[in-house]
């Protein structure tokens, strides 16, 4: 999928984890709301499973990394957000 896009896979990840995290947020019409974050770690997770059972073992380095990718900046708004800086 990352090259239909012309990203690479660690950008996908970062691109695609703020979608559903703003599409969420839109759609609690709060920032602070803790299930857009749950949706973008539940999303998150699935893929990784799905890449799991596509390859046959877990390669810990990539899933970690894929994980951070895709849930650090939502992590990051909502931490600010129930901080009540943004």
């Amino acid at each position: 999928m990352a090259n239909t896009f012309g990203l690479d896979h660690a950008t996908l990840h970062v691109h695609v984890g703020m979608v559903i995290w703003v599409a969420c947020v839109t759609i609690a019409g709060d920032v602070g709301a803790w299930w857009p974050l749950a949706a973008v770690t539940a999303a998150e997770l699935f893929n990784e499973l799905l890449d799991r059972l596509r390859s046959g073992s877990w390669r810990f380095a990539d899933t970690v990394q894929d994980i951070v990718n895709s849930v650090l900046w939502p992590a990051v708004l909502f931490g600010l957000a129930r901080a009540g800086v943004i």
